[in-house]
């Protein structure tokens, strides 16, 4: 208790001690910071390390708007994303050029005085506009090139699509909802006034509109047309056959489908999802009804695929009749760690929008009951894949795919498929913070003004002349093949400057007493 009470008394303290001085002090760049007076040093830090750093990635770093993952500091023309890029191509994937859209717009309303960082987000979109299928919605790369080398469908540029699979939408990776966020956000920044924004964001949304199965409300992984409907049918465990896989059941169904037009919540896509219907909601009045029926049925496919006991978490993805299946040979029908905690956090979140629907948090709370019995390390981390049993589930998870497809327990042996996390951290702590916080409380989950100053402390201290911040990848590169190094990575760019943005505006809301 004494503890806590000194740290109630921490922000009163500081304000004395670290009163504003006359001008920066030594060795403090002014360029871009703004004036002192009415403002406390963090915030005026804040607000002109986020308008250079903005500049900066702008004017420098960006090809054609937009951005790849990582940016080779002594060579701005080495750009990496999961492939090395050249200067006419970007990621749109995360974390790329639609995350980097939605940075700037958060800079710009937190600094209006600044119109900068409007035309930043506007040139970010456009970006993203070039990058648009025809589909609808976008896939990981967007190519600049005559004759693209990373070949897609484009919406404005293409005139021939005959390139197999570069017709479909991404769902997969949350590609196309970040993207669509970015779009919608940017166009409300714009006032709707920009009409390339506007029809490419109203494009996107006619078409994601027919992609959520009718009756059914999941997604697909991806769609190059409307989806048919499904039946709204529970998640049930598949039939066994037999123990030839080396595990306690084996489940090979057969299925009449590729995994990519099944039931997906694959890589994290159910809280892309809310999210994405959330924003087109609040953006656009007049679908709005339809965004919200949209987001219900989501949140009903997100109960039903809730698998019953023994084992009432989520599977990677779903066949036909609602059963895990295999996608490709390392994704195995499975309990799926990771993407059982982004499910949980969706139906938190949709709760805490609408808590007229009790049974998406108790859906929280049954499968936490189960999770928190399998995870480890002393509940640091949970499998990614936990095999399935019905009968007597032994939990355990697996590493490794054999060549046949089938998982092996505790194997020695190096991953089938290497770039990718068999293990992963567990947040099943801060998911049962957040199930019990919202039980008195369903304003927005949001930083603690403690943990907002200290997060923007370090961004402040950490950019390089004030403007820029870098990541040092040696000995090896940041990919395979890289040159190691300094880069800027985007990752690292959206991050601070959103934490940035957040900090210049809560320090004149609900944080002014961190505003030291």
């Amino acid at each position: 208790m004494r503890n806590h009470a000194r740290l109630l008394f921490l922000p009163l303290l500081s304000m004395f001690a670290c009163a504003p001085t006359e001008g920066p002090p030594d060795g403090e760049a002014q360029t871009g910071e703004a004036p002192q007076a009415a403002v406390t040093p963090l915030r005026a830090k804040a607000l002109g390390r986020m308008r250079n750093a903005a500049k900066y990635f702008h004017d420098n770093v960006a090809r054609h708007g937009g951005y790849a993952w990582h940016h080779n500091a002594s060579n701005l023309s080495e750009r990496w994303g999961d492939i090395q890029l050249d200067e006419e191509q970007i990621m749109i994937q995360s974390p790329g050029t639609s995350d980097v859209a939605i940075a700037f717009v958060e800079a710009a309303l937190a600094d209006p005085a600044t119109p900068a960082l409007k035309t930043y987000a506007l040139d970010t979109a456009m970006a993203l506009r070039h990058g648009q299928v025809k589909s609808g919605g976008w896939r990981l790369y967007a190519d600049f090139k005559p004759t693209p080398t990373l070949r897609a469908c484009y919406l404005n540029t293409t005139a021939n699509c005959g390139c197999g699979g570069c017709t479909t939408t991404a769902y997969d990776d949350q590609v196309t909802q970040n993207a669509l966020i970015a779009m919608m956000r940017v166009d409300q920044l714009l006032g709707f006034a920009n009409a390339d924004i506007s029809s490419a964001s109203a494009y996107a949304r006619a078409r994601m509109e027919t992609s959520q199965y009718p009756t059914h409300g999941g997604f697909p992984q991806g769609f190059s047309a409307p989806v048919a409907a499904r039946p709204a049918l529970s998640a049930s465990y598949p039939p066994s056959i037999g123990t030839s896989c080396g595990l306690a059941q084996c489940h090979a169904n057969a299925y009449t489908t590729e995994y990519w037009d099944d039931p997906t919540l694959n890589d994290n896509l159910a809280t892309a999802f809310v999210e994405m219907l959330y924003w087109a909601q609040e953006i656009y009045p007049a679908r709005a009804a339809t965004y919200q029926s949209m987001r219900s049925a989501f949140g009903d496919f997100l109960r039903r695929a809730q698998m019953p006991q023994p084992q009432p978490a989520w599977a990677q993805q779903y066949d036909s009749q609602m059963q895990p299946r295999w996608a490709r040979s390392w994704e195995a029908p499975a309990i799926a760690g990771q993407e059982s905690q982004d499910v949980m956090w969706a139906l938190l979140r949709l709760y805490q929008l609408d808590p007229s629907v009790p049974a998406n948090r108790d859906a929280v709370a049954t499968a936490l009951a189960y999770l928190e019995t399998v995870d480890f390390a002393n509940d640091t981390l949970i499998h990614r894949y936990i095999e399935l049993d019905d009968t007597a589930p032994s939990n355990l998870g697996f590493y490794t795919v054999k060549a046949g497809g089938y998982p092996v327990r505790f194997s020695s042996a190096p991953p089938t498929y290497q770039n990718y996390a068999w293990e992963v951290p567990s947040q099943l702590a801060a998911l049962r913070a957040e199930y019990n916080r919202l039980a008195s409380d369903t304003t927005v989950m949001k930083r603690s003004c403690q943990q907002l100053r200290y997060d923007t402390a370090q961004a402040v201290d950490a950019a390089v002349n004030n403007e820029k911040w870098l990541t040092n990848y040696s000995p090896g590169g940041p990919r395979s093949g890289a040159t190691p190094g300094d880069y800027l990575d985007t990752s690292t760019f959206v991050r601070n400057l959103r934490t940035l943005a957040e900090f210049v505006t809560r320090t004149t809301t609900d944080c002014t007493a961190w505003n030291y």
